[in-house]
């Protein structure tokens, strides 16, 4: 179900982040916490949802904790053993921006970015967290002490749409190597997968997906109970993969594009979002609003193409 209240293709954007990582929970390079203390990210974030609620978007997705950098407690050996208190505030300070403009949100709560190779910053470690995906005490850690608790204290919140449990995982399988915890990557990424979502489904209400890189590796998310898929879609993919029918992918549930470029350079945004809704999503989010990769844009034609359907043109 992609929401249940939607109509029939929807048009909705990433804003995954006033800063990578930083924007819920404390580090060493924000001690005092994300966007409930920050009056410039919070600053950025609201002028970014005035803009959006004119425009017409009543759906964003968001990224939470990352690859770990923020918000986490681990203990000496990398096992998670809570979160900050500044988290939930965090939490808090973004639904509250998103109700006063009449926006959803989608929450995409890990990142593949885990499964990079350690990189310490200025006293920060970014990525190096695949063992919370193949340590079978530290992924129950996780769930426990961390995903549980803070997914349970929004469980009916309406502000919330869905929760996106992991974004883009198949980028994980080329980090994850054999060892002693598992003999077969993709098995034990599929299972880290099926328990984060029996995580979140006993501890929430709102639907549940997975942001998929693309086509290649949906069995890789098919046998795990969601609710809607999710797949994404850039250029360098080929046009014949974004016009593939969504029926012929033999999928069970509904299916949104969770990403596609907003800095076209080969096909216009209108026409991406026409090839999409005749090949039977239920909808289309561009990539995206405040990140600065080669792929972010947020343009005019987006609403102009909304506004267009909307009028019958």
């Amino acid at each position: 179900m992609w929401p249940a209240h939607a109509p029939a293709f929807v048009v909705g954007v990433n804003l995954p982040w006033v800063g990578y990582g930083t924007d819920f929970g404390t580090s060493a390079w924000h001690p005092e916490g994300g966007l409930s203390v920050r009056p410039a990210a919070r600053e950025r974030l609201e002028e970014a949802f005035t803009t959006l609620e004119t425009d017409g978007i009543r759906i964003v997705r968001l990224f939470v904790l990352c690859d770990g950098r923020s918000g986490i407690h681990y203990d000496r050996s990398g096992l998670p053993v809570g979160f900050d208190d500044v988290v939930l505030a965090d939490f808090d300070a973004l639904l509250d921006v998103a109700r006063r403009h009449g926006i959803s949100v989608m929450p995409a709560l890990l990142d593949f970015h885990l499964c990079h190779p350690t990189n310490i910053v200025n006293g920060v470690q970014a990525g190096g967290r695949a063992q919370l995906i193949a340590d079978p005490d530290c992924r129950s850690a996780l769930f426990e002490n961390v995903l549980t608790p803070l997914v349970e204290r929004y469980a009916n919140d309406d502000a919330i749409a869905a929760w996106d449990v992991f974004n883009e995982p198949e980028w994980c399988l080329r980090r994850l190597r054999p060892s002693w915890w598992f003999s077969d990557p993709f098995n034990a990424l599929q299972e880290f997968l099926y328990l984060l979502v029996q995580c979140v489904r006993r501890a929430a209400s709102q639907p549940i997906t997975i942001g998929s890189a693309g086509l290649w590796q949906l069995d890789l998310v098919t046998p795990l109970g969601l609710d809607f898929y999710q797949v994404h879609w850039y250029e360098r993919f080929g046009w014949s993969a974004l016009e593939r029918p969504v029926e012929n992918l033999g999928l069970d549930r509904p299916v949104i594009l969770g990403e596609f470029s907003g800095r076209a350079a080969i096909w216009p945004i209108a026409d991406v979002l026409d090839a999409a809704e005749r090949a039977g999503y239920r909808g289309a989010m561009v990539w995206s609003v405040l990140a600065e990769d080669d792929q972010s844009a947020y343009t005019p034609q987006v609403v102009e193409w909304m506004r267009a359907r909307a009028s019958g043109r």
